[in-house]
């Protein structure tokens, strides 16, 4: 028997009653006080630890704060930088300090992080607060390497001008990570991270902590509301429209015809429905140039007539476009809507009768901000990664041209449209236009694993033109890459159609802009809308599939843009507007295999002096485009109306008529013509002017004809000329 139980359970010198005491009982003012103490001490020290961590990212952000550079299509210069600089420079240090308060507030999350992951390892008493602002300072280094490298990897173009081009250290890191490592590993190694750092037990005993601590009640109503939520977000069906289909228009930038006509099994999506569709084989558009090809395309109309002529319309000329193919549909009950990355700006400042647009947008403002942002690699991955909400301009990035970013947008799109009225929807990837900007793993998907020059990611427009077979594969590779990253993505959209039950209500339309030449002819060098040599720039795939009538075969005649809108308003069951196109009906119904319609096309304006097929002696001078264009009050640029009437009577002309291509080129020297046999001859090699001259004189009547429909322009000897 102990001493206490011998005493009566007395302690040793006490009275019977027992004083133990076990702490400030509950409601007891000292026990508020200490908790309340300790909740400000824990707070202070994870305030050290979020100052630490925002700290280092607004470090990281000062670190490669760099002379901001501005330029269009590559091309730039002193004078109009200068006055860039001048009318601008509040929006730059805007948008600067924009970048450096989100860097800042994802260090102090990162470093709040940190804090509490010491916390719940019952630490975070023991360092000092240095320690604390160290601590938070390496942590949001650790998680900052670790979204920049998932970002790089990702987007290494985005990357490119600043780590791969400056070549040494910084380049060869950015190769090996691009090269040997996947955006999915540092989710892994980040995940293993914080594993290792929150003991299992507790981590577990803290989480259930939480959970028992939530309401019943609240924690019924989050499962139900997700259940629900589900249930509805799987089952949200359309009703068909027995008499009205949908249409969808999908519209790849650059997009030529041999990559879907010769695909040899690269492109599936494309095969497959190609295989299924009318197959337009000698579709050819007017312009080959964005702008003004898709408003010839919606309008059905000449640029002449719509009045877009180059890719700088003035506000004006853009809003006297007048009928269009998308009014008529509205008019005509149905809802219209067009969804684009970077190439797709064009809708956003056109008024052509879309109700919804869901575009970025493309003016002075943009180009700043977009500069601003690119040469801030630290910044990238949070504005370029995830902040369009914050960064809107992200969108008109080239080098972030994701084609499943772009479907995630469409079906938000096809989600607020009405279910009970029938839509035309317009879904336009930028993906395969130059720079040829694919995500991973598409630009590495056919390019060769030894190559390391210029051209490893991506190819900007104005890089040098001296470049070797090696480039020209290496380029060539990263097109195709690009067009397998929209095949993809144009898989889980037709995918989304046939969960949602639209498919089999819904013609889909697949075409491009215009082509892209890709050296494969040393003569014609790369891009578009620049010459006719060849027919790579202008000649485009057009795939018709409509599930109600399927009627799959080929069409080998000569077919035209501007036939694509009446086309389609006749089978919406709408009256086109008025048009210079032709319904392509006939064709596709198979009840004739040739319309013998002839296509004309011109050229857009010339970036720089001269190029592969507009050499000075090939062509008629005029400003480089930082002469030629100005700036509205708005930040829009325009081409300077002095500059037009020159830029439009420089123009090459050419005519295709069945197998045959006549082409006018104006010089100082006079008018250079050249006729090709296309069937026989598609490098134009041949020039059949000598030797058919029967066939010239008819067929340069002809587009002297179609040239002279342009009420604005006269012919002055062998020139056509503005009056």
């Amino acid at each position: 028997m102990t001493r206490d139980e011998g005493n009566g359970g007395k302690g040793r010198g006490e009275d019977s009653t027992t004083h133990v005491w076990s702490g400030p009982k509950d409601g007891d003012p000292s026990l508020a006080t200490s908790e309340k103490a300790s909740r400000r001490a824990r707070g202070a020290r994870l305030l050290l630890c979020v100052t630490g961590g925002a700290a280092m990212l607004g470090l990281l952000f000062l670190a490669d704060f760099v002379e901001l550079r501005l330029d269009f299509m590559g091309y730039s210069d002193d004078r109009a930088v200068s006055r860039i600089l001048h009318e601008y420079g509040a929006d730059i240090m805007k948008g600067q300090l924009r970048l450096l308060v989100v860097m800042a507030l994802f260090g102090a999350g990162f470093g709040l992080l940190g804090g509490v992951l010491l916390a719940l390892r019952g630490r975070l008493e023991e360092p000092s607060r240095r320690g604390l602002v160290s601590l938070g300072a390496g942590t949001a280094l650790a998680a900052h390497a670790l979204f920049f490298a998932r970002h790089l990897v990702r987007y290494p173009q985005l990357y490119s001008e600043s780590l791969y081009d400056g070549g040494g250290v910084k380049r060869a890191v950015m190769v090996a990570l691009t090269r040997h490592t996947r955006p999915g590993l540092y989710i892994v190694l980040g995940a293993l991270l914080l594993a290792a750092l929150v003991p299992t037990r507790r981590g577990l005993v803290y989480a259930g902590r939480r959970l028992r601590t939530m309401p019943l009640p609240t924690l019924g109503i989050i499962v139900v509301s997700s259940i629900v939520g589900a249930y509805v977000a799987l089952h949200a069906r359309r009703g068909p429209h027995a008499t009205r289909p949908n249409v969808l228009l999908v519209a790849i930038d650059s997009l030529r015809a041999d990559r879907v006509f010769e695909n040899h099994g690269r492109f599936p999506t494309l095969e497959a429905l190609a295989r299924k569709s009318v197959r337009f084989k000698e579709s050819h558009v007017t312009v080959a140039r964005t702008f003004p090809s898709f408003v010839t395309l919606l309008t059905g109309r000449y640029p002449y007539s719509h009045g877009i002529r180059e890719m700088f319309p003035s506000e004006a000329e853009r809003d006297r476009i007048g009928t269009s193919l998308p009014r008529a549909l509205v008019s005509g009950g149905y809802q219209t809507a067009v969804v684009s990355d970077y190439a797709g700006e064009i809708f956003s400042r056109t008024p052509i009768g879309f109700q919804t647009v869901d575009v970025p947008r493309f003016d002075m403002h943009t180009i700043v901000d977009e500069r601003g942002l690119q040469l801030h690699l630290n910044a990238l991955p949070y504005a370029a990664g995830a902040g369009e909400r914050f960064f809107p301009f992200v969108r008109a990035m080239s080098e972030r041209a994701d084609p499943q970013l772009l479907v995630d947008r469409t079906l938000h799109t096809l989600d607020r449209l009405d279910k009970d009225t029938p839509f035309f929807l317009t879904v336009f990837f930028s993906t395969a236009h130059f720079p040829y900007s694919s995500p991973w793993p598409y630009y590495q998907r056919f390019t060769d694993p030894a190559y390391d020059g210029a051209f490893l990611y991506d190819k900007p427009p104005l890089s040098p033109a001296q470049i070797g077979p090696a480039d020209v594969k290496q380029i060539q590779a990263l097109y195709d890459g690009s067009v397998a990253s929209v095949d993809d993505a144009l898989a889980r959209l037709f995918h989304e159609l046939e969960r949602r039950d639209l498919a089999d209500d819904t013609i889909v339309v697949l075409l491009a802009d215009h082509g892209e030449n890709l050296w494969d002819d040393p003569r014609a060098g790369m891009g578009h809308g620049d010459h006719f040599v060849g027919d790579h720039g202008d000649h485009v795939p057009l795939l018709v599939y409509d599930p109600r009538h399927p009627r799959p075969h080929d069409v080998d005649s000569v077919v035209r843009d501007i036939d694509v809108a009446p086309t389609l308003a006749t089978l919406c069951g709408i009256a086109p507007p008025p048009v210079d196109g032709t319904d392509l009906g006939p064709l596709l119904r198979g009840e004739k295999a040739d319309l013998e319609l002839p296509a004309f096309s011109e050229t857009e304006y010339w970036f720089i002096p001269s190029g592969p097929g507009f050499s000075t002696t090939e062509r008629l001078p005029y400003p480089a485009v930082t002469g030629a264009t100005d700036l509205a009050a708005d930040g829009d640029v325009y081409m300077r109306p002095e500059v037009e009437p020159l830029v439009i009577a420089a123009k090459h002309r050419a005519l295709r008529l069945g197998d045959y291509k006549l082409v006018y080129r104006p010089t100082r020297a006079g008018v250079l013509w050249s006729l090709f046999d296309v069937k026989h001859d598609p490098d134009d090699r041949r020039d059949l002017v000598q030797a058919e001259p029967e066939r010239f004189l008819v067929m340069r009547d002809f587009l002297y004809a179609w040239m002279l429909d342009d009420r604005a322009m006269v012919r002055r000897g062998e020139f056509v000329v503005p009056r």
